[in-house]
């Protein structure tokens, strides 16, 4: 079972990218991407694009969101949203999960907490990931969602 009590270290990731390169000279640079759902309603379902830069590869380490049901929050009182989501990846047309997974099982709510992939996730340059949010809050609750795809980015060059 993998440990994931903590972030991966740079030298980690650094690893992991090298085995995809191949000992190739990279750059990596922490990255993100943000994608927002607004006006998620009861049983409703929602589909976006997320774009990869073309110039770069993504590893994908984390999936953090935040929910609003318009109400103030305060980090005590942040909102569990009812939703569930799945990400599938248009260039290899691969899902990352056999089924949409509720955002409390797969992505972080809250700055303290630390909701690391088991393991990195590899996205191609040049590609967009689709992303399907389901809400099945039990009561009529509209959702504004924000979800943040973190990782890092990596670029070969010549030495």
């Amino acid at each position: 079972m993998a440990d994931t009590s903590h972030n991966y270290t740079p030298l980690e990731l650094q690893a992991f990218a090298q085995q995809i390169y191949q000992g190739r000279p990279l750059v990596i640079v922490p990255y993100g991407y943000p994608l927002s759902f607004t006006g998620l309603t009861q049983n409703s379902t929602q589909t976006q694009q997320l774009s990869i830069t073309a110039n770069a590869d993504f590893i994908l380490t984390e999936i953090k969101y935040h929910a609003n049901i318009g109400t103030a929050q305060t980090i005590s009182n942040k909102t569990a949203a009812f939703v569930r989501m799945l990400v599938t990846d248009s260039g290899t047309n691969e899902q990352f999960t056999n089924a949409a997974v509720d955002l409390e099982n797969y992505a972080t709510n809250g700055p303290n907490l630390t909701g690391v992939l088991p393991f990195p996730r590899f996205i191609g340059g040049r590609t967009a990931l689709t992303v399907t949010v389901t809400s099945y809050a039990p009561t009529a609750e509209t959702y504004a969602l924000e979800l943040f795809f973190e990782g890092i980015l990596c670029r070969t060059y010549s030495a």
